[in-house]
């Protein structure tokens, strides 16, 4: 009778091993990232070399900002249009698309048996907090997106506690030019401004349309330019068209910025805090030597 329990016990304990390696490689099977990654949107890039992924990275387009200290990567095309036939000899096993990638080539691709992902445009903060921890569970690095994801939040949430006594300004962002673009209140960049202690007077713009004529009648106190795809010598230009205008208060006090527009227009959560931090001193310049 002891023998049959002993034996009985040790057929439960080999039952229990053999269950434990059947989960261990069920897991390991399912922890089998991508390691072909194409890439279509700059801030998509950006993601990826955040979590550490860049070495399986292997395809951007011209508008990405690879780091002059990495080994550069094939370009497949701009943001909008991509060489359907170069990324499909690359032998992707991931294409992670964005907002404007047009659906026709990315149904070509899956024709191809091609893994395409495409992320949506974030219209806030969080958005793009969500972004980076979507992208970490998807290529491998959720714990590290969760970890930039905390400090983000933590910077934002302090800038955000130093405004509280603060009076707001008036505030108006350029981020096109014809017609004259800027952001309404369902987006990161009017979270830019109204986080860091301003008030957008362009605040209810239909599709960010928004004349200088309406402009100069709000006569805001701050200006920013950050127009897309342009160069720093059109933000210049589009500065001196606005100093033409004397009576503006940000003309009067100086108070016509340029920004980056890859900062203001698609920033990690990293970059949307240290952003975040330059719309504040410039939005209040008496507390620009506050850290």
């Amino acid at each position: 009778m002891k023998m049959n329990l002993y034996k009985f016990f040790a057929f439960l304990f080999s039952c229990a091993i053999i269950n434990f390696y059947i989960l261990q490689s069920i897991g390991t099977a399912s922890e089998r990232y991508p390691e072909r990654i194409v890439s279509l949107g700059p801030v998509i890039t950006d993601m990826i070399y955040l979590l550490n992924a860049q070495e399986r990275l292997i395809a951007v387009t011209s508008y990405c900002i690879i780091p002059k200290t990495a080994k550069p990567k094939e370009i497949i095309g701009t943001v909008m249009q991509m060489n359907v036939e170069k990324i499909i000899s690359l032998k992707p096993d991931l294409v992670v698309a964005n907002a404007l990638t047009r659906q026709k080539q990315i149904k070509v691709l899956e024709k191809q048996g091609i893994n395409v992902i495409k992320l949506t445009t974030p219209k806030n903060f969080m958005g793009i907090c969500q972004l980076l921890l979507d992208l970490g569970k998807l290529i491998g690095g959720y714990e590290k997106a969760l970890e930039i994801v905390e400090k983000a939040k933590h910077d934002v949430e302090r800038i955000k506690a130093n405004i509280k006594n603060l009076e707001k300004r008036t505030v108006f962002i350029q981020i096109g030019l014809k017609p004259l673009k800027t952001a309404g209140k369902d987006s990161f960049i009017n979270e830019y401004i109204e986080f860091a202690g301003g008030k957008n007077v362009a605040l209810n713009a239909k599709d960010g349309v928004f004349s200088r004529e309406k402009v100069l009648q709000e006569n805001p106190d701050v200006i920013f330019i950050a127009t897309m795809g342009s160069s720093k010598k059109a933000g210049e230009t589009e500065k001196q068209a606005w100093m033409q205008f004397k009576f503006l208060k940000a003309c009067k006090n100086n108070e016509i910025h340029i920004l980056d527009p890859d900062i203001v227009c698609s920033p990690t959560p990293i970059i949307f805090a240290r952003g975040l931090k330059d719309f504040y001193h410039l939005i209040h310049p008496e507390l620009k030597d506050q850290n």
